[in-house]
């Protein structure tokens, strides 16, 4: 009896148990559904935020090739065109050369002109005179001396008249040849200065063509660069791609900071030069700004370096070594694009970012002097437009470049 009490009560207790245990069951298994569901989403956009990322690397790196194959291109037509603007110029020089010797030139026919013409005047009274005296009246003035002294004295007279006629004469004949030569030389000239002025609108045509050509590849390197911005703008909504991109942004400058990590004393001695010549204005100081890219705040490690005032890009400059030193990196780093590196000693290191791809001109281990020129502007890495990014950094940390530049 008292176990058939026992047996009940113990499936009465299982009784009630179960309908208790069965919901627990099912609420576990409903919340492991929902966590995997929630991982596999979760990988799913990761792996389409990646896919993404390498599609936009590489969109930008192929535009990035393409703005140097323009520039590479409007590059190799400068020789041209300073050849053809030393031609111009020497032939405008020969053409306003030739017309001032056409101007002597013909001052000289004006002169001898006057002279033919006076001469000629003077010739012709002569003549007149001896038609009216006729040819005895100078043997009657012979015939009519007095004594022997008288004689030659009039002979003289008479020598001196005739060769005087014949001297005017003479002068006569030589003054119209030279201008009848004058006039050749002057007709010669006129031909030389017609030709040399159509050889220099022919020039001048060269010259402006080339300078078209040029102009329209740098309006296409600007096209390709808007398009650039245009991606980097679109891609502002991918807050995480873009914050990743950040990230690794950040963590390349911190293992460039491990990387530079040391002891030394960050003394630097003298005054850095300006990186790229000519090229003053800064876009963005150093310190905290508002990202370009990211619209967000973040620190900024250096200052960049964009075009001038009055709108010439910087794409293409030169950039020159700040300071005496070792390179100990010439090559891409992440988000910092093309980069060199140079140790100036007690720990003091400058890094020269976003360079154009190919326009590195030094090489690690190369040492370097003040002003020398080791690279090129670009937009590489992380960039929306042409600009230098500039750090001065002192055992690994980065220091305002302003302190040190003049």
């Amino acid at each position: 009896m008292h176990r058939s009490r026992a047996y009940v009560s113990t499936l009465l207790a299982l009784a009630l148990l179960l309908p208790c245990a069965s919901p627990a069951i099912a609420v576990t298994s409903s919340d492991l559904t929902q966590h995997q569901q929630a991982a596999e989403d979760a990988r799913t956009r990761a792996a389409q935020q990646k896919a993404l990322a390498e599609k936009l690397a590489k969109e930008t790196a192929r535009l990035d090739k393409l703005v140097d194959n323009l520039q590479a291109e409007a590059d190799a037509l400068d020789p041209e065109i300073a050849t053809a603007e030393q031609r111009s110029a020497r032939l405008k020089a020969d053409v306003v050369e030739l017309r001032g010797q056409i101007a002597a030139k013909q001052a000289d026919i004006d002169k001898t002109q006057a002279e033919y013409e006076t001469e000629q005047g003077y010739f012709a009274g002569r003549v007149e005179a001896s038609y009216k005296q006729g040819d005895w009246f100078y043997l009657d003035l012979l015939l009519g001396a007095q004594n022997i002294s008288d004689f030659i004295a009039r002979t003289n007279f008479v020598t001196r008249a005739m060769k005087s006629s014949s001297d005017i004469a003479v002068r006569l004949t030589t003054t119209k040849e030279s201008l009848t030569k004058a006039r050749v030389e002057l007709s010669r000239a006129l031909e030389t200065v017609s030709a040399k002025r159509k050889e220099a609108q022919a020039a001048e045509g060269k010259l402006k063509e080339l300078q078209d050509t040029r102009q329209a590849k740098t309006d296409q390197q600007n096209a390709v660069l808007g398009q650039k911005s245009t991606l980097l703008a679109q891609s502002k909504a991918n807050v995480k791609r873009l914050l990743a991109v950040a990230a690794a942004e950040e963590a390349e400058s911190a293992r460039i900071e491990a990387m530079l990590h040391g002891s030394g004393s960050g003394v630097y001695h003298g005054v850095m030069a300006w990186p790229v010549p000519g090229y003053y204005r800064i876009t963005s100081p150093f310190g905290w700004r508002y990202h370009p890219v990211l619209k967000v705040r973040k620190f900024h490690s250096g200052i960049d370096v964009g075009r001038k005032p009055d709108g010439t890009a910087i794409l293409g400059a030169p950039i020159v070594a700040a300071g005496a030193g070792k390179v100990i990196w010439a090559g891409a780093r992440g988000g910092y694009g093309n980069v060199v590196m140079i140790d100036h000693g007690n720990g003091v290191v400058s890094l020269y970012a976003h360079q154009r791809s190919g326009g590195i001109k030094v090489s690690v281990g190369q040492r370097v002097a003040k002003g020398q020129r080791i690279g090129t502007v670009g937009s590489s890495g992380l960039s929306t437009g042409p600009h230098l990014h500039f750090e001065v950094r002192v055992n690994g940390t980065p220091k305002n470049p302003m302190g040190y530049l003049n």
